[in-house]
């Protein structure tokens, strides 16, 4: 099948929203952070990467501003969050997309590569989403998260015990809090993607020449093999969860919390 080309970005949803996003200095934190500026909002890029923070906020305009933002730490959550509301004046969304898939086979997982996996992963969702529910409860107004989550949330994958066990626990933590802030107007669902290539961090040649090593093929083999898995044959781009996480944050999800959207042309499918 010939290759598609992405798709446009959603524009015109989120027009003078607020939306802080983890993770925004590479990868689907970056895609998605994109794409949010593009549907209207006004966006907070945080990361570690304060260099990266730097670069691909430079030609954002006052549309957009960056924090450096360890999430596995209260303080630096805090303090990042009272730093986005002070230069936007609130806070109306949250998708947290940072995060690590260290792989390795069980018998040989690290102890220190599965904390640090459950640290980033798990606490880090945690420590956001409570500083996000604390501040809308606190305001007594409604807001909207969107966890980024994966196809190995709902299917996991050889080798990758940490990354499978937070993706799954990310889905759970986004159907309690629904269930916990629905009430208060707040809204929690998950994005659950498929392989996305294109401007990947963890689809480094490191990770390849490990997933080649586990599948028994060559590294070169190994991106056109996951995309052969799909029902589409389709190589999914970074601007498909882009619009996927405008749509939830927008009004037009106004009625959806606690589901896990599934954006990966078709490979796994909801339970």
């Amino acid at each position: 099948m010939p290759a598609t080309p992405a798709p446009a970005p959603l524009t015109g949803l989120l027009p003078g929203k607020v939306v802080l996003v983890t993770g925004a200095a590479s990868g689907l934190g970056l895609g998605i952070a994109r794409g949010l500026l593009a549907a209207g909002a006004k966006v907070c890029f945080t990361d570690v990467d304060e260099k990266g923070l730097a670069e691909v906020t430079r030609e954002a305009g006052a549309q957009a501003m960056w924090v450096k933002l360890d999430v596995t730490s209260e303080d630096s959550v805090a303090k990042a969050f009272a730093a986005c509301v002070a230069q936007f004046g609130t806070l109306d969304g949250l998708v947290c997309a940072a995060g690590i898939a260290p792989a390795f086979n069980l018998i040989d997982y690290p102890l220190d590569k599965w904390e640090l996996s459950l640290r980033i992963n798990l606490t880090g969702y945690f420590l956001c989403g409570r500083e996000a529910a604390r501040y809308w409860v606190k305001q007594g107004i409604g807001g909207a998260m969107v966890l980024l989550s994966s196809k190995s949330g709902l299917e996991p994958s050889k080798g990758n015990s940490a990354y499978n066990a937070t993706k799954a626990g990310e889905l759970h933590l986004a159907r309690g809090w629904a269930a916990e802030l629905g009430g208060k107007g707040i809204r929690v669902n998950c994005i659950a993607p498929g392989n996305v290539f294109e401007g990947s961090k963890i689809w480094n040649p490191t990770y390849i020449a490990e997933r080649a090593k586990a599948k028994g093929i060559k590294p070169e083999e190994v991106i056109p093999s996951y995309i052969a898995q799909t029902a589409l044959n389709r190589d999914i781009k970074p601007t498909d969860i882009a619009n996927a996480a405008v749509f939830l944050l927008s009004d037009q999800a106004r009625c959806m919390t606690g589901q896990v959207l599934i954006v990966d042309a078709g490979q796994v499918y909801a339970r």
